[in-house]
């Protein structure tokens, strides 16, 4: 009968200290994983939403934005200087 308890009270505690380990890591975020809200305003619009996304999302979306005025910036240069003679 003991050993039936002390079993039974081994196989209770099992699953908790298992899903224990499994949570401490995942309540550890590295810095990087932090989400990191902003609001926004489209143009013509008075309603602000505000968009959440990681340090790196927000570091890929504005090397996306350089990249594409330096291209327009590029395009804009060149148009300018096909009529001109020199």
């Amino acid at each position: 009968m003991i050993r039936i308890l002390s079993l039974a009270a081994a196989l209770a505690a099992a699953p908790t200290a298992v899903h224990a380990k499994a949570e401490a890591p995942q309540g550890e975020k590295p810095a990087a994983e932090k989400k990191i809200c902003k609001r926004e305003t489209a143009t013509g619009s008075i309603m602000a939403r505000v968009t959440c996304r990681t340090k790196a999302e927000w570091e890929a979306i504005t090397a996306q934005s350089q990249a594409d005025r330096d291209l327009a910036n590029d395009a804009a240069r060149s148009r300018s200087l096909v009529g001109q003679s020199r």
